[in-house]
C-alpha cells in the first residue's frame, strides 16, 4: 500500500493537535497515568457500575447472543430492564478487543484519555471552521476538552467523559444547515449516534434541544431563509440516518421503554433538580478538583455545591455542580463582543450568544441559586421540565456542555480579533502559548498532593479468586455483602463493586446498582434477612434486622438464598470494620461452616447443600409487594423515630406470604398505623374477594391480632387500604404501616 504523502500532510496538523491535547491529559491526570492498569478514577459505585457496562454489552451479544438492554445477570431472578440504564453501548462494543487484550480497568481508562484528546481535536476543527484561525482554534478545543465541567464529570460518569463527539455533531449540522449538502447530513448522523450510543442517551436528548434551538435563532435572530426545499431533504436525510444506523440501539429502547420510563423520571423532581443545577457563583469560582485552588473550593464547598429547598439541606454534589468559566477566557469572550459591536457586527455572533444563554437558563436548573440563597426565581427549566421526553435529563448542570462549546467558540473568535489587533502583542504563537498557560492554571485538574491525588481514584483490582467461580457448572447466583446500598449515606459504593467483580466470576448477582433502580428490585434484596443486617453492620448497628415479621431469620435467609439459587455468598472485608467483620463471619460460619476462600480482600462461602436444608422442612413467612422499610424513607427528611423505622410501608395492596409444610391454625398479631389520618384497613385470604377481617388504623399504633387457618403450601394474607383520602402532599407509601408481626401456631 503506498504511502499518501499529500493526505498525511493535509491531517498533520489534525495529528498534531491531537497528540498535544492527549500529552496534556497524561501530564494533568498523572494519578491515572501512573496506575493505568490498576486504578480509575474515583467516582464511586458509578465508575464500577461504567465498567461492568462496558463489560456487560459486548458479553451480552456475543456471548449469551441476547440484547444488552435487559439482564438477569443483576437483581436475580427477576432481572433489569436496562432501557434508561446510563450504559455507553458502542463505547463497550467498539472496546471489547482491547478488554480481551488489556482488561476492563485499562480499557476504561483508554477512554477517559481519548476523551480529552478527541474532544479537544473535535472542538478545534468546529472552531477552525468558523474563525479560520488555527491558533484560536486551539484554544477553543482546550476549553472544551479542559473544562472544569468535563473534569469533574470525568471522575465519576463514564458517559459523561466520552461528551467528544458533541463538537463533532455540531460541526457537522452548522455544515448542513449553512452548505446544505447531503453529505454533512450523514456525517452529522453518526456523530449524533455516536454521542448518544458512546456517550450517553442525555447527550442525544440534548443535542437534539440543540438542534430545535438551532433552527430556530436562525429563523428568528438570523433570519435566514433555511426552511426551503433542499434543507428540509436534508433534514430528512439526517433524520433517517439517524434511525437507520442507531436502529440496533433504538429498537430495543422503544420496545423496553414502557417499564423503565416511570424509573428513570422517579427522581427527577425539583428538590433532586436544583441539587444537579448550576449556582450562579459556581460559574466564577475555581473548581473543587484544581490542584492549585482546591483548598480554596472548600471554604464554598457548602454553599456552591451543595443547595438548600423548602427547609431541607443536600450534600454538595461537586460531579453536577461545577461550572467554572474562567477568567482568561470570559476575557478572550469580552474581546470578542467589544471588537464586534464596535465593527457593527454584534449579530455575526448573536447565534452563540443565543445558544449561550439558552442553555444556561437550562443549567440553572428550576429556581436560581446564588451562593447558599435558593432565590425561589423560576427559569427556562421549569418549562423545559414539563415537555414529554424530555424529563429524562434530571440534572441541568450538565448542560454546561453547550455552554462550554458556545464560550469556546466566542472565545476563538476573540483570540482572532486580539491576535490581529492594533495592541502588537506579538505573533499568534506566542500568544496562543500564553492563553494555554492561563488556561490550563484556571482549569488544572492536576492533583498537586499525594493525598489528593489518592482520593480521585480507586481500585480496580479483582480478586483472583473470583475467576473460579466462573467455571463452576450449572445455574447459580451469587450473594455479594454488603448488597444494599449505604443507608446512612445512600451510596452505592460495594454493590458497585459487586458489579465490577461479576465480570470475573460472569454469575448472576442478587442485587447489584442501576441508576435508575426500582422499589421492585430493591425489594428482592431486602426480602433477604442476611442481606438487610449485613448493611446494618456496614452502618455499626449491629447484626439487627428491623423485620416487621418476628421469626427465625437464619431460616428465612437459606428460604431465599435457596430461592434465588445461591450458590456462594461473597463478603467485601473493606465494608467493615475488624470486628463487625469478625461478627460477620461467625455468623455466616453458623450457616454454611467455614469460608471456601478468604484474603484480606474478599471472604467467600459456599452454600451447598442450602436446599435440603430448608426444604418445605418447617414454616417461612415473608412480605411480598414493593413494601418499603420506614428507615428507607429516613434519607428523605421525614420524621424517624424507632416505631416508623421499624415499621414497613404500603399503599393500596401489600401482602404476606407464608409457606406451610402441612395444614395448620396460627395466630397473627402486628403492630399497625396510618402515618397521616385515620383508614380502613382490609385483610383477605389470597384472591377471596371477602375480606376477614377490617380494622381501624389511625396515627397512634394499635396491637392487632386474629385467627386463620391455611393449608400446607404456600398462601397469602393480603392487606389493602384505598388511598380515598390520598392528597397530592402525602408519599402514597406511608398510607399504613406494620410491625412486629408475628405468625405462631396455636
Amino acid at each position: 500500500m503506498q504511502f499518501d504523502l499529500e493526505s498525511f500532510k493535509k491531517y498533520r496538523l489534525h495529528l498534531i493537535v491531537f497528540i498535544i491535547y492527549l500529552a496534556i491529559s497524561l501530564v494533568m491526570f498523572w494519578n491515572i497515568t501512573t496506575g493505568f492498569s490498576t486504578r480509575v478514577p474515583n467516582g464511586g459505585g458509578d465508575v464500577y457500575q461504567s465498567m461492568w457496562g462496558l463489560w456487560w454489552v459486548p458479553y451480552s451479544i456475543f456471548t449469551l447472543h441476547q440484547s444488552p438492554y435487559y439482564t438477569n445477570y443483576l437483581f436475580y431472578p427477576m432481572g433489569a430492564n436496562l432501557v434508561s440504564e446510563t450504559m455507553s453501548p458502542l463505547a463497550g462494543i467498539l472496546t471489547a478487543p482491547i478488554q480481551a487484550f488489556a482488561g476492563i480497568a485499562s480499557t476504561y481508562n483508554f477512554l477517559f484519555f481519548l476523551s480529552f484528546a478527541l474532544g479537544g481535536l473535535f472542538m478545534f476543527m468546529l472552531s477552525r471552521y468558523l474563525v479560520k484561525n488555527d491558533y484560536a482554534a486551539f484554544i477553543a478545543g482546550l476549553i472544551f476538552a479542559f473544562s472544569p465541567m468535563h473534569i469533574a464529570q470525568s471522575y465519576s460518569h463514564l458517559q459523561w467523559t466520552t461528551m467528544e463527539f458533541m463538537p463533532l455533531f455540531v460541526l457537522f449540522f452548522l455544515m448542513m444547515l449553512r452548505e446544505k449538502k447531503a453529505l454533512y447530513s450523514i456525517c452529522a448522523a453518526i456523530s449524533f449516534v455516536l454521542l448518544t450510543f458512546a456517550g450517553d442517551i442525555e447527550q442525544g436528548i440534548m443535542m437534539a434541544a440543540f438542534a430545535t434551538v438551532s433552527i430556530l435563532i436562525f429563523l428568528v435572530i438570523e433570519k435566514k431563509d433555511i426552511l426551503n426545499k433542499r434543507f428540509i431533504t436534508n433534514l430528512g436525510i439526517f433524520a433517517v440516518a439517524v434511525l437507520l444506523i442507531g436502529s440496533p440501539f433504538f429498537v430495543p429502547i422503544v420496545i423496553g421503554a414502557g417499564s423503565s420510563i416511570s424509573s428513570a423520571s422517579q427522581l427527577s423532581n425539583i428538590a433532586h433538580n436544583m441539587l444537579y443545577s448550576d449556582n450562579l457563583a459556581s460559574f466564577f469560582l475555581p473548581s473543587y478538583y484544581n490542584g492549585i485552588f482546591h483548598n480554596l473550593s472548600l471554604g464554598y464547598l457548602n454553599s456552591v455545591y451543595g443547595t438548600s429547598y423548602q427547609g431541607v439541606s443536600y450534600s454538595p454534589d461537586i460531579t453536577e455542580k461545577v461550572s467554572y468559566i474562567g477568567y482568561s477566557v470570559l476575557f478572550l469572550i469580552a474581546f470578542a463582543l467589544y471588537h464586534e459591536h464596535r465593527k457593527n457586527r454584534l449579530r455575526d455572533v448573536s447565534y452563540w450568544i443565543a445558544i449561550g444563554v439558552v442553555f444556561f437558563l437550562l443549567a440553572i436548573g428550576p429556581n436560581i441559586q446564588i451562593g447558599s440563597l435558593s432565590t425561589g426565581i423560576p427559569t427556562l427549566y421549569s418549562l423545559y421540565r414539563i415537555i414529554p421526553g424530555f424529563k429524562f435529563v434530571r440534572e441541568p448542570g450538565r448542560f454546561d456542555a453547550v455552554i462550554t462549546i458556545a464560550l469556546a467558540v466566542l472565545a476563538a473568535i476573540g483570540f482572532d480579533h486580539l491576535s490581529k489587533s492594533k495592541y502588537n502583542l506579538g505573533s499568534s504563537l506566542a500568544l496562543a502559548v500564553v492563553f494555554t498557560i492561563l488556561i490550563l492554571i484556571e482549569y488544572n485538574g492536576m492533583p498537586l498532593s499525594a493525598s489528593f491525588a489518592k482520593s480521585l481514584t480507586t481500585s480496580a483490582t479483582i480478586p483472583s479468586q473470583y475467576s473460579q467461580i466462573s467455571g463452576i457448572a450449572g445455574n447459580l447466583s451469587v450473594l455479594e455483602l454488603p448488597a444494599l446500598p449505604n443507608l446512612t449515606t445512600g451510596s452505592f459504593l460495594y454493590p458497585g463493586i459487586s458489579m465490577y467483580y461479576q465480570t470475573a466470576f460472569k454469575k448472576p448477582i442478587v442485587g447489584g446498582y442501576t441508576t435508575r433502580t426500582n422499589s421492585t428490585q430493591e425489594q428482592l434484596v431486602q426480602n433477604i434477612p442476611l442481606a438487610v443486617s449485613a448493611s446494618y453492620l456496614e452502618n455499626g448497628e449491629g447484626l439487627i434486622y428491623p423485620y416487621p415479621i418476628t421469626e427465625d431469620y437464619s431460616n428465612l435467609t437459606l428460604f431465599w438464598l435457596a430461592s434465588y439459587k445461591v450458590g456462594a455468598v461473597s463478603v467485601i472485608n473493606n465494608a467493615y470494620t475488624p470486628a463487625e467483620l469478625s461478627d460477620l463471619q461467625s455468623y455466616l460460619y453458623t450457616l454454611f461452616g467455614n469460608p471456601v476462600y478468604v484474603n484480606a480482600n474478599v471472604t467467600i462461602y459456599s452454600t451447598s447443600g442450602i436446599e435440603s436444608i430448608v426444604g418445605g422442612r418447617s414454616m417461612v413467612s415473608y412480605i411480598s409487594g414493593s413494601w418499603v422499610p420506614g428507615y428507607a424513607f429516613c434519607d428523605y427528611s421525614f420524621p424517624c423515630n424507632s416505631n416508623f423505622s421499624a415499621s414497613w410501608w404500603g399503599g393500596n395492596v401489600r401482602a404476606v406470604s407464608i409457606y406451610l409444610p402441612n395444614k395448620s391454625s396460627l395466630n397473627v398479631s402486628f403492630k399497625a398505623y396510618s402515618y397521616y389520618s385515620p383508614r380502613k384497613l382490609y385483610l383477605f385470604l389470597g384472591s377471596n374477594a371477602t375480606p376477614f377481617s377490617t380494622m381501624n388504623l389511625s396515627t397512634k399504633i394499635s396491637q392487632e391480632s386474629l385467627n386463620i387457618t391455611l393449608p400446607g403450601g404456600f398462601s397469602q394474607i393480603v392487606l389493602y387500604s384505598p388511598n380515598s383520602t390520598f392528597v397530592s402532599n402525602e408519599d402514597p407509601y406511608l398510607n399504613f404501616g406494620i410491625s412486629n408481626l408475628s405468625i405462631t401456631p396455636r
